[in-house]
C-alpha cells in the first residue's frame, strides 16, 4: 500500500527531506484522477471477477511494479477510438472533446453500458482532469495562429499512441511571435475550462438520475461551435 501511495503522489516531501504519508489520501484507491480521463481506463474496471480471484503468488508480489505501471499508463484503445470517431474531415475540435467527456462520464455511470464502472469516483481531481485534459492536446499542439479550437486527427492519434510531439513542433508563441494573441488564447482556455466543468457536472447529475429512474432524460446542451471563441 505504501509503495502504491508513493507512486501515486500520496506523500508530502518536506524541505528537510522527510517524507510524510497523506493519511487521508492513503485510503483512496490509486488512480482516482483517471476516472474521467480521455484515453486511460477507469481504475475501478480492474476490480473484475478475474482480478479479484488472483492468488497472492500471482498478484502484486514484491518487485512487481511493472504490473501497476502498465495498468496506470496503458492507453485504452477503445476510448481513443471513441474520441477519434468524432472527427470530421480529418479534424477534431474542442467541441468533439467535450462531447467525448460527457459520454465518458455517462458510460461509466449507466449500468447498461459495457463500460459501466461500479467503483466510479467523481472527485475534485476528476474535475481538474475534465477542465484541463479535454482541451490540453488541441490548445498545446495546434499550429494555427488564430484558431485554437481544432487540430488534425493524426496529431491527436500520434500524441496518445506514441506520446510524441509533431515533427517540427513549436508553440504558437514561438511560431508566430509577432501575431500570436496571448490574451485571446488565455481567454479561450479559461472559457473552455469553465465549460468543461459544467459539462462534467451536468453529465454526472444526469447519469445519477438515469441510474435512479432507469430511463435516460433529454440530453443537456454542450458547447457549440458558435460558443467556442477564437482569436
Amino acid at each position: 500500500v505504501v509503495n502504491m501511495a508513493i507512486f501515486d503522489g500520496q506523500v508530502d516531501v518536506l524541505e528537510d527531506g522527510q517524507v510524510l504519508l497523506d493519511i487521508e489520501r492513503l485510503w483512496n484507491r490509486p488512480g482516482e484522477e483517471r476516472d474521467v480521463s480521455q484515453v486511460f481506463p477507469n481504475p475501478g474496471l480492474n476490480f473484475n471477477e478475474f482480478n479479484l480471484n488472483i492468488t497472492v503468488e500471482d498478484g502484486f508480489r514484491p518487485n512487481n511494479e511493472e504490473t501497476f505501471i502498465d495498468f496506470r499508463y496503458e492507453v485504452d484503445r477503445v476510448l481513443l477510438k471513441q474520441l477519434t470517431d468524432r472527427s470530421t474531415n480529418g479534424m477534431l475540435t474542442i467541441a468533439d472533446h467535450q462531447n467525448h467527456l460527457r459520454t465518458r462520464i455517462l458510460d461509466s455511470l449507466i449500468p447498461s453500458s459495457p463500460r459501466h464502472d461500479m467503483f466510479f469516483v467523481f472527485s475534485e481531481e476528476s474535475m481538474a482532469v475534465a477542465a484541463n485534459q479535454y482541451l490540453f492536446p488541441v490548445m498545446l499542439l495546434g499550429d494555427m495562429v488564430d484558431d485554437f479550437s481544432s487540430i488534425e486527427l493524426d496529431v491527436i492519434e500520434d500524441f496518445w499512441t506514441q506520446f510524441r510531439l509533431p515533427e517540427g513542433f513549436a508553440p504558437r508563441s514561438i511560431r508566430f511571435p509577432d501575431t500570436f494573441d496571448f490574451v485571446a488564447f488565455n481567454q479561450a482556455r479559461q472559457d473552455w475550462q469553465d465549460e468543461n466543468v459544467l459539462i462534467a457536472l451536468n453529465a454526472f447529475e444526469q447519469g445519477k438520475s438515469i441510474v435512479k429512474h432507469g430511463e435516460e432524460e433529454e440530453e443537456p446542451p454542450t458547447s457549440s461551435d458558435a460558443k467556442i471563441a477564437t482569436a
